[in-house]
């Protein structure tokens, strides 16, 4: 499910339970939370954003093997 313009997914950074509510919250998971609930939880520092780098493995860079200039070699 991805979050609408008024829900956002966030990452918890500890376990904990949300005492308005009874839901209860495992580190590691990626909930998709009001704005209100995100901005509650962020402050208190019990979430945190994902980024685009949290959430998708970097690709190695790939390029061009560089070559010894005349009378070098590469060794």
């Amino acid at each position: 499910m991805s979050a609408t313009p008024s829900t956002v997914r966030a990452t918890v950074k500890r376990d904990f339970a949300d005492a308005g509510t009874d839901r209860k919250f495992a580190e590691g998971e990626k909930p998709e939370l009001s704005r209100g609930e995100y901005e509650n939880y962020r402050a208190a520092g019990l979430v945190e954003p994902i980024t685009e780098t949290a959430s998708a493995p970097a690709k190695p860079k790939r390029g061009r093997t560089p070559r010894a200039a005349k009378g070098e070699t590469n060794s």
